[in-house]
């Protein structure tokens, strides 16, 4: 009998100290732990861990004929490199350069440097779609890494835009009743 009473007493215990603790916190607003930091700091987009990431940002791309178009290429380095840092642009055949180099080897880039690299060209227009790539590499130890970036001269053509195009009149032709439930 003893044994029932001391349990049902340690149950009762454990559930009020529960339900105090429950109806203490209910008024305070809860957050993650990482926001009540305020050495957090806010995780960057995409592979963060990549020994390199590469951007490539272009100026106004003309709607025709064979304007300068400046490309500026920046390569972040993430992590220590034993190597050197390499880097190509690809340019389509009918785009030609006019300032800058195709490709390089960069020596003593640190981690968290920032390389920017230029080249201008003519031919690279609206007109029809061309691409332009910056790929970057570099090894650490035995392992060979590189990223990329591409700049497209018309945008509104990648499949990035024409899906967003194409769910928008799917959604209409659709109507209202075909939306997903909780939307």
């Amino acid at each position: 009998m003893r044994y029932r009473t001391a349990l049902t007493l340690f149950v009762a215990l454990i559930f009020g100290i529960t339900g105090w603790a429950y109806v203490s916190n209910k008024d305070k607003k809860r957050e993650p732990a990482s926001v009540k930091s305020k050495f957090w700091m806010p995780v960057p987009v995409g592979k963060h861990l990549a020994l390199l990431k590469v951007e490539v940002a272009p100026t106004e791309i003309p709607d025709s004929g064979n304007s300068d178009v400046n490309l500026v290429g920046r390569i972040l380095v993430n992590q220590e490199m034993t190597s050197d840092l390499s880097y190509v642009w690809a340019i389509p055949e009918d785009v030609q350069v006019v300032e800058g180099q195709l490709s390089d080897s960069l020596a003593n880039v640190k981690m968290g440097q920032i390389v920017e690299v230029r080249l201008t060209v003519s031919g690279f227009n609206k007109e029809k779609q061309r691409m332009i790539s910056l790929q970057a590499s570099g090894s650490r130890g035995e392992e060979k890494m590189g990223s990329s970036a591409v700049v497209v001269s018309r945008p509104e053509d990648t499949w990035e835009s024409v899906a967003v195009e194409m769910k928008k009149a799917a959604d209409e032709q659709l109507g209202p009743e075909s939306k997903p439930v909780g939307r």
